[in-house]
Formats: structure tokens, sequence, C-alpha cells
């Protein structure tokens, strides 16, 4: 078993649907994945006064060691859905001095409470907090051999650069030996002094996103600073780790289910050029009628907007009116759409009929019904429509079949 330090948050992480209230954190997370992967881990973190017993508990159960400083509050991030922007309750706490680290392997998260200082011979970097990410030697942090693994946000704000491609070569430029830029739904972007190219994500039917970062990142770390991969074939295989990961919330896996993770991977770990999305846009069907249908509509639009998706919302981009002016607008965009994202729950006429229509026209059809009876969904489900009962894969779903690969 190899020795590795990962240094990184221990919080509490409550999602309010689907219901979910957990102790984890990226450093967290990310020890539970080597450990279970049988490595020899220590978790250098900062542990909440009430909750640190919850947290050894954990280690103790997973099998990794804790070196951990106190703070006075506890950490918790509370999200609305998967896929939302968390609120971070207790953001300003006070820590105790944490003395710098030294590791001949490390996995390093940055950490609301400030990082300590690692010195390392191989060290991989998920800097986190978007765009406020800071570099990693910027509190004076030093390796040999840098992997920086981050989201496109964080890779804009570390690097000044737009595109995924630019912001992966200039970070580069600035010494880090590899960089990865993760895209969420598209995939990743793969870069060394080599050249750059692309990975996959692999679809799955549910998708529960919170923490897939941090299982990337570990998954990234054990292939290529234990196993001694490939950059790329590295990250296909954390690529494909973070599907089990997002479709069941595993954290561990047998040597069976491992294996076959091993060669899913292997037999995709190719150079590939960036997934093209196809222009035509998503129509946005759904209810909005009241608070709770409108909100529902604002989350899936800005969801699909930030996947880099073209939407077009009837509300938004018609707007009310009398009938015989609105129908006609919303049924051409309908025709001219490359899919229809449907919100069934309530399941309102209108949005009924347009699922109907499109699929008339032979326009594909995503469905989320979380609340919509099996039995209410026949008509739907017999007509060839993608029926996801959770919001965040159905947002996912929807996105992954407008891709084109190349």
């Amino acid at each position: 078993m190899s020795q590795l330090a990962v240094v990184g948050g221990s919080y509490l992480e409550a999602c309010s649907s689907p219901r979910s209230i957990v102790y984890r954190g990226s450093g967290v997370r990310a020890a539970c994945v080597l450990a279970g992967m049988g490595n020899t881990v220590t978790l250098h973190t900062v542990l909440g006064n009430e909750l640190a017993g919850e947290f050894e508990q954990i280690a103790s159960l997973k099998g990794f060691a804790l070196q951990a400083a106190r703070r006075d509050h506890e950490i918790t991030f509370v999200y609305q859905h998967p896929l939302g922007v968390p609120e971070i309750d207790g953001e300003s706490v006070g820590t105790e001095p944490r003395s710098a680290i030294s590791a001949d392997a490390a996995l390093v998260f940055g950490m609301i409470e400030g990082r300590p200082i690692v010195h390392g011979d191989r060290v991989v970097y998920d800097p986190q907090d978007g765009d406020r990410a800071a570099s990693f030697s910027s509190n004076g942090s030093s390796a040999k051999e840098l992997a920086i693994v981050a989201s496109l946000s964080e890779a804009r704000s570390l690097s000044g650069k737009e595109t995924p491609e630019d912001a992966a070569s200039e970070l580069l430029n600035q010494g880090g030996h590899v960089v990865i830029v993760k895209c969420g739904m598209l995939g990743a972007v793969v870069a060394t002094a080599a050249g750059l190219t692309w990975i996959r994500a692999f679809p799955t039917d549910y998708v529960w996103k919170i923490g897939s970062g941090d299982v990337f990142s570990a998954a990234f770390a054990h292939a290529w600073l234990v196993e001694g991969l490939g950059v790329l074939d590295a990250a296909w295989f954390a690529s494909r780790w973070v599907a089990e990961y997002v479709s069941t919330r595993c954290e561990a896996l047998g040597a069976a289910e491992l294996e076959r993770v091993r060669a899913e991977a292997a037999a995709q770990a190719m150079p590939r050029n960036r997934p093209t999305i196809n222009p035509k846009p998503i129509y946005l069907a759904g209810p909005f009628f009241n608070t709770a249908q409108l909100w529902q509509v604002e989350e899936a639009r800005t969801a699909l907007h930030d996947a880099g998706v073209a939407v077009f919302s009837p509300i938004h981009d018609v707007g009310e009116g009398p009938a015989d002016e609105v129908a006609p607008e919303d049924l051409r965009a309908i025709r001219e759409c490359g899919l229809v994202l449907a919100l069934l729950d309530g399941l309102d006429a209108g949005t009924l009929f347009e699922v109907g229509y499109a699929r008339a026209l032979g326009i594909p059809v995503v469905a989320i019904a979380e609340s919509v009876e099996e039995q209410s969904l026949t008509m739907i489900i017999g007509s060839g429509c993608i029926v996801r009962s959770d919001f965040c894969s159905g947002i996912y779903e929807a996105c992954w079949q407008l891709l084109v690969d190349e």
C-alpha cells in the first residue's frame, strides 16, 4: 500500500432535494475513496468541536488516519439541489495555527479555513473556491511535480483566460506539470508539455453531482501518484470512477468493480477533440403559474446556460399574452429546437401538449418527473421520451443528448 497525504476540508453537507445530510467535505470524501482503494491515507484537516467525534468515527470506519486542528464552529454547505450554488454557513471561524506538511505524495484541496503550507515531491492540487481560487504556491507551498485539477471557473480565475484550452495552457506556463480543466458534462481538458487533449464524461441515468469533483481528483491521484499511470490514462480512469460515484454515491469499490472501471476507462483512453454541442436550443417546457413552478423553470434555465447550452424558455422568450399570439410562437420554437426538456410535475396541460407535439415531429424529449405516478407517464414513456425522476439527472441527460462526439 502507498502512503498518501490528503489535505482538505471536513464539513457538513446538506441538500434539500433529494434530501441528504452527510459529514464529508472534499478532504474526507477523497480520503474515503483513496483508503477504499487500499492506500494508507492521512487526512490533514480542521474539525469543529461539535462534530469532531463524527468525523473521527468516519476515519476509523473507512480506514484512514486523522491529523486535525480545531476550529470554534462547524462549517455547513447547504444545497437546494445538487446543481445549485451552496450557501456556506460558518465561513468566518477561528482556527488553530497549523504546521507545514511535508509528503512524498499528496492530494491538496483548497479549504474554507485556508490550507496549510505543503511541501511535496508529487502533488495533485484541486484549488476549489470557484472564481476565488488561489494558486498552489500562493501560501508558500511547493512541489517538485505539480498536477492542477481545476473546474473551469477555477481555471479561469487562476489563469485569466476564458476557454478551457487557453486556461490549461496558461497554467502550464505558470509552472504546472499537468493541468486538467474539468468542464462538467463536456468532460475535461488534459494538458501536459506534450500537448493538449480532451477526455469524456461517462453518461449515467442518475447523477448525484455533489462531491463528484472530489472523487475525480482522488481517483486521478491514485492512478497517477500510486499506480504510475500516464496522465491521459489516469484522467480517463478518474472520469469513469466519477460515473460510478454519481450513479450510486459509492466511495469504495470491490476488487471486481474496480477492475471493471479500470477496463472500461482503458477502452476509451485515447486523445479526443472537444465535443460539439448541437447549436439548436433546448425548448424548456413547463408551467410557470406560481412561485414554485417559476423557480424550477429559472433553475433549469440557469443550469442549462451554465452548461453552455442554448435555451428557449417560453416565459422568458415569448412572455404572457393572448393564446392566439403566444401559442404559434411557442410551437414555432419547438419546431426549431434540438430537444424538449419537459418539467412534468403537476402534469400541466400545456406542457403535455408540447411534449406530444415534439414527439409527433420526431423531436427528442427528456422529461423530469419527480412527483408523478408511473401510470400517468404511459404515453410519455411509450412515445419514446427519456424520463428522469430527479432534477439534476434530467438536466445532465438533456445536455448529453445534445453532444455530438468527434
